[in-house]
């Protein structure tokens, strides 16, 4: 714990990072969206038994249907906003593991895709100078689809934070699962997701 705490400290409280634009499909390639945002974490805050983070996020996110010529034809949501995170998590005397949670606290913009989202954070350590956690988001959240439906998806990510010449890298690497909001049931999904990766400037 005291390893993560002192990491933590040292290397991401305090620090804004920025992620490039990135593309990535949706649908079988029926839908593409298009991502880039700046992320600044703070108020960390901690004790003998846990501690916590912000992650402020001001993201530019679009999803367009694609026509047969593979080109853009329509907007079909804009998911820009300014959103804030957070995580806690606390050591487990039972396992000496460190668990707990990430969730969403607020955002700008109308129809935010993570409201009242929340993910369970476990096997979270400190390997080689790489701070590590796993991410499995809890029952499901909304992501559009064509006709201007929407379905019921749930992600499991692994985080990853690092430091090269003095930079901090931020790893957000995702999986998303359709999901069967009567049975909760997960199955493999089609869409498929690049890493994220925020490198402080």
């Amino acid at each position: 714990m005291k390893e993560i705490i002192n990491f933590i400290e040292e290397n991401v409280n305090g620090k804004t990072l920025f992620t490039k634009e990135l593309v990535y499909e949706l649908e079988d390639g029926t839908l593409q969206g298009v991502y880039s945002d700046q992320i600044s974490f703070s108020n960390f805050k901690y004790s003998q038994s846990g501690f916590q983070i912000d992650m402020f996020i001001i993201s530019n996110e679009k999803i367009w249907l694609i026509g047969k010529k593979r080109e853009r034809e329509k907007l079909r949501k804009d998911f820009s906003s300014v959103s804030l995170f957070r995580f806690e998590l606390a050591k487990r005397k039972s396992t000496n593991a460190i668990t707990g949670y990430f969730r969403f606290v607020s955002a700008s913009g109308k129809n935010v895709a993570a409201e009242a989202i929340v993910s369970g954070i476990y096997d979270v350590r400190l390997e080689n100078g790489v701070l590590k956690l796993s991410e499995d988001q809890a029952l499901y959240r909304d992501q559009p689809i064509q006709d201007e439906r929407y379905k019921s998806v749930a992600f499991q990510s692994e985080h990853r934070f690092y430091c090269i010449d003095r930079k901090l890298h931020y790893e957000y690497n995702g999986r998303s699962f359709d999901v069967d909001p009567e049975t909760m049931t997960r199955s493999d999904s089609s869409d498929t997701f690049p890493p994220f990766i925020s490198i402080e400037k």
